[in-house]
């Protein structure tokens, strides 16, 4: 007889159908391209996610096995599957980002409240593949272990976006971490909370200004995040190449999915304000979003702020940041070109 110490957290069977995935850091567009991807045929509304989020930050910071990481992922994206089959899912907000305001296809999951559940929906889950769509943040560091718990179930995209562009959002983002009603994990240092992911550097993090914060984290971010980006893959999506370009994106998506256009698409394009002739003139997804008005000048704008940033940070943190605006500027090239300020 086996200890039961020694057992293996196990979830053998599953629905099989496809789990897609969108992740990013904070404030780098989800809002914009997750309506998207919900309107090709056969995907579901989307859910904004804690617990994926969640099992990732503790597999990252080794507070959890590997065998409950991996049955965790299969359990709770199966869980998620069956009870939005049958509307137990549904957010009611309206105007929620995950509300059915926001969701194509709205009706359905209205229709679904009255709905009987049991064996007849598993069988239409396995007869149908319904896509889950699933939104996170700061997933992709455990992307080796969704995959190995997904595998071929597994459609990951992750958005990136110019990291002079997520500043402002940052900047609100830590101001108010501190607050009852913020969910991300993080530890904290002599009444100080700190992000999950600043665990290595939280020191550092504890004695800056809130503006080098938001500066260290977007470089230091997307530092740790470059190991993970794997093209072959992975589905990246630079925020600013797909809301000025956004029907190519559609159609490398309908290839990446293997799923067809919807017809909502156009719709939901002209909600969102895609394809833009700007690329902060969009539509604003909560209080931190940042966007420009429609008679300013984006140069100025961009040119403005990162010399509010220079002003507000060491010379260390600046040059850090400018570095990872270097990087980015290199993989995923626009008319934005901030690493310029490295030679003044």
């Amino acid at each position: 007889m086996n200890n039961g110490s020694r057992l293996v957290l196990a979830r053998p069977n599953d629905f099989g159908n496809d789990i897609i995935v969108v992740d990013g850091v904070w404030g780098v567009g989800k809002s914009a391209v997750t309506p998207i991807v919900a309107a090709f045929q056969g995907v579901e509304k989307k859910r904004i996610d804690p617990i994926l989020e969640y099992i990732s930050a503790l597999n990252w910071l080794e507070r959890i096995s590997a065998d409950a990481v991996e049955t965790l992922y299969r359990n709770y994206c199966d869980y998620f599957t069956y009870h939005n089959a049958i509307g137990r899912e549904v957010n009611l907000r309206f105007r929620d980002d995950s509300g059915l305001g926001n969701s194509p296809g709205w009706i359905r999951y209205l229709k679904r409240l009255v709905s009987r559940d049991g064996d007849h929906v598993e069988e239409r889950i396995l007869d149908s593949n319904p896509a889950t769509l699933l939104v996170g943040d700061y997933i992709l560091p455990s992307i080796r272990e969704l995959r190995a718990a997904l595998g071929t179930r597994l459609f990951f995209i992750e958005i990136v976006r110019h990291p002079l562009h997520l500043f402002r959002y940052f900047e609100k983002y830590v101001s108010d971490f501190a607050r009852i009603r913020e969910f991300t994990l993080g530890f904290e240092i002599q009444g100080t909370r700190v992000p999950w992911f600043a665990r290595d550097w939280s020191g550092e993090y504890f004695h800056a200004s809130n503006s080098e914060r938001a500066a260290l984290l977007i470089a230091r971010s997307y530092k740790m995040f470059d190991r993970f980006l794997d093209p072959s893959n992975i589905f990246v999506i630079p925020f600013e190449h797909f809301v000025l370009d956004t029907n190519s994106y559609i159609g490398q998506l309908t290839t990446f999915l293997g799923r067809p256009v919807h017809y909502r698409t156009k719709p939901i394009m002209r909600r969102h304000l895609l394809p833009r002739e700007q690329i902060s003139k969009g539509r604003s997804s909560n209080l931190r979003s940042w966007n420009t008005t429609a008679d300013s000048d984006e140069d100025e704008v961009n040119s403005a702020l990162i010399r509010e940033i220079q002003q507000t940070c060491s010379e260390s943190v600046f040059f850090e940041f400018l570095s990872a605006i270097s990087h980015y500027e290199q993989k995923y090239p626009t008319y934005l070109n901030f690493g310029r300020f490295h030679s003044q």
